[in-house]
């Protein structure tokens, strides 16, 4: 059984003050420390300078950081503005669009295989969005389309993430079986899904089963319980996840993604990474075992 990696996703350590902009080094070698692989950076190519970009990737890969991935921001509350891959109104799509070949060019620039992408609208509204959900659809995937194939021209791969009914659009893409089925039509290589353990928990029949559906389709996953909090602080079984995961042969990044991340950043990283590698290590062994009998 392999070993898993672990990236830690920056923004979640905001919460503690912990500003990688402000202080790259101090934040990168806590996490680095804390016994993690990697870390995520936001994608914001406009907002920050590629010179800084560049000097926190020099700065994480001299203590043998990887950059495990792009952090998209499409959700209002995360971006600060509207981008909606399936928007009705086309500037707006383009927009969007162009939001994301910013991000392959960032990610070419840093050497950065994979970023994500979600379907998200300007206000979300539940139970039932003003848009028909066919239209959304197919804007949605017009934009995949358009996003997969200059991201493969790169040599960039761009996974799909579901996003729950109360923060996307009720309806569509909220499961995983939305974004394996776009993935699917568009047909591109590059372009796959990502599970996060929180949203898969809400709208997936499981959050193993999420993973099965994915399959070799599966590029990233964002890492929290049940509640948005650190592994083991809720009800998802992390066990049945690890074994799923190899039975898959997961080969990327687990992202630790806690909102609001707490209680203290020392305990935030120690603790998650060290309570999954306890069930990695029991998960070896229970594989030994079996192979043995």
């Amino acid at each position: 059984m392999a070993q898993l990696k672990y990236s830690v996703i920056i923004d979640a350590l905001a919460t503690f003050g912990l500003d990688i902009w402000e202080q790259p080094s101090e934040v990168l070698e806590l996490v680095k420390d804390s016994g993690y692989d990697g870390v995520d950076l936001t994608a914001e190519p406009d907002r920050i300078e590629i010179k800084r970009y560049r000097e926190i990737a020099e700065i994480a890969r001299s203590m043998g950081l990887k950059i495990a991935a792009l952090l998209g921001a499409w959700a209002t509350w995360h971006a600060g503005e509207a981008r909606d891959l399936a928007s009705t109104d086309e500037a707006a799509r383009r927009y969007a669009i162009g939001y994301a070949q910013k991000c392959t060019d960032l990610a070419v620039d840093l050497n950065v295989s994979v970023y994500e992408i979600c379907c998200c609208p300007a206000e979300p509204k539940y139970p039932v969005h003003d848009v028909p959900l066919p239209t959304v659809r197919q804007n949605f995937v017009e934009s995949a389309r358009e996003i997969s194939r200059y991201a493969a021209d790169h040599g960039v791969r761009v996974a799909i993430e579901p996003v729950n009914r109360f923060e996307g659009y009720a309806g569509f893409m909220n499961s995983v079986v939305d974004a394996v089925g776009v993935a699917d039509e568009v047909g591109e290589d590059n372009l796959g899904v990502m599970v996060d353990f929180f949203h898969a928990n809400i709208e997936d029949v499981s959050v193993t089963d999420a993973i099965r559906r994915a399959k070799h389709r599966l590029m990233l996953i964002h890492l929290a319980d049940s509640n948005r909090q650190m592994p083991g602080m809720g009800h998802i079984d992390f066990t049945s996840v690890i074994r799923e995961l190899d039975e898959v042969g997961f080969e990327g990044y687990l992202s630790l993604d806690c909102l609001p991340a707490r209680p203290d950043a020392q305990t935030y990283l120690t603790h998650s990474i060290g309570y999954m590698k306890q069930l990695e290590e029991a998960v070896a062994l229970e594989k030994r075992l079996s192979e043995m009998n």
